[in-house]
C-alpha cells in the first residue's frame, strides 16, 4: 500500500530520523574512519545484496553484541563496540547483513512503529481502550515483526554463505534474550505466581523475535532450496528491472487476501489469548 506507506513515513519519518540521530550524537562514529577493515566489508555487503545507494554504517561504545538499524528517511546501521571486538569477522559481516535485509526489505518504517505501539500498549489499555480490539492489531503486527526476521536471516545467509556461522550467531543472540525473560517471570513469580505465568504467555505473543528452533530450521530450509540456488547462479530479478502494471495489480490483489487473513487469523488468537490470560489471572491460585 504505497499511499499509506508515503503518509506513515512523512508522519514519522522526520521526527524518528531527529531522535535516532539525538541517540547517536556524540557516541557513535563512523566505520570509514575508525574500522577501515569493517568499512571494507560493509560495503562488500551493499554489493553482494545489491543496495541501490550508500547507507552509512556507525559504530556505538555499547559493549553488548548487537547491531541494529535507526532512521526511516535516511537510515543508518549501527554495530556495537561488543560485536566489533568479540565477534569473528564472519558473524560481524552476519550481523551487517541481516541488518541491510531489513533495510531493503522496507522493514524499518513498520518495525518502528510497532516499536511505538508497543511502548504505549498498556496505556493504550488503562486509558480505557477496548482491549478485545486493541490486542489483535498489536498481536498482527508482532507476529508481523517476527516474520521480517526470518526475511532478513535469509539475507544474513545470502550474503556470509556459512549456515553453521549463521546458525552460532543466533545461538549466541537468543541466549541472552532468554536468560533475560527467565530473570523477569522469577521476579515477579515470587510474591505472584500466576503473573510469571501471564507473564510468559505476554513475551512469546510480543516477542520480538521467532523462537530459536523455528529460526534455525527455517535458515536450513533455506539453504537447501531451490531460490538461494538461483539467486546464487544470478536467476534473480534485478532492482532496475521494473514491473508490468499486471504485475503490481496481482500484488495489491494478493496483499490485500494476506493481510485480510492474517487479521482474521490474529483476530482469533487474540481472543484466545486474553481468554487464557483471565483464566490464569482470575483463577484459584494466589
Amino acid at each position: 500500500m504505497p499511499g499509506f506507506e508515503a503518509v506513515l513515513r512523512a508522519s514519522l519519518g522526520r521526527l524518528q530520523d531527529a531522535v535516532a540521530m539525538q541517540r547517536l550524537l556524540g557516541r557513535a562514529v563512523p566505520a570509514a574512519a575508525h574500522a577501515p577493515a569493517l568499512a571494507l566489508s560493509w560495503q562488500q555487503v551493499q554489493d553482494t545484496l545489491d543496495a541501490p545507494e550508500a547507507i552509512p554504517l556507525l559504530i556505538s561504545p555499547d559493549e553488548a553484541i548487537n547491531g541494529f538499524t535507526l532512521g526511516l528517511r535516511s537510515p543508518h546501521v549501527v554495530l556495537t563496540e561488543g560485536a566489533r571486538r568479540q565477534l569473528p569477522a564472519l558473524q560481524q559481516r552476519a550481523i551487517l547483513a541481516h541488518e541491510l535485509g531489513h533495510v531493503l526489505s522496507g522493514h524499518v518504517l513498520y518495525k518502528t512503529l510497532v516499536r511505538m505501539l508497543d511502548a504505549g500498549r498498556w496505556w493504550l489499555g488503562a486509558g480505557g481502550l477496548n482491549l478485545v480490539l486493541t490486542v489483535p492489531i498489536l498481536l498482527a503486527l508482532h507476529e508481523w515483526d517476527r516474520k521480517s526476521e526470518l526475511s532478513a536471516d535469509r539475507a544474513e545467509l545470502l550474503v556470509v554463505g556459512d549456515l553453521d556461522a549463521c546458525v552460532l550467531l543466533l545461538e549466541r543472540s537468543h541466549l541472552g534474550q532468554q536468560e533475560e525473560a527467565l530473570r523477569r517471570r522469577e521476579q515477579i513469580s515470587r510474591w505472584w505466581k500466576p503473573g510469571g505465568q501471564a507473564l510468559a504467555a505476554l513475551d512469546r505473543a510480543f516477542a520480538r523475535h521467532p523462537p530459536l528452533e523455528e529460526r534455525k530450521d527455517e535458515l536450513r530450509r533455506w539453504a537447501r532450496s531451490e531460490e538461494l540456488a538461483a539467486i546464487r547462479a544470478g536467476r534473480y530479478p534485478r532492482r532496475q528491472d521494473q514491473p508490468r502494471p499486471a504485475d503490481v495489480e496481482e500484488r495489491v490483489a494478493a496483499l490485500g487476501e494476506g493481510l485480510k487473513a492474517q487479521l482474521e487469523e490474529a483476530q482469533r488468537k487474540g481472543n484466545a489469548a486474553i481468554a487464557w490470560l483471565v483464566a490464569r489471572t482470575g483463577g484459584g491460585e494466589g
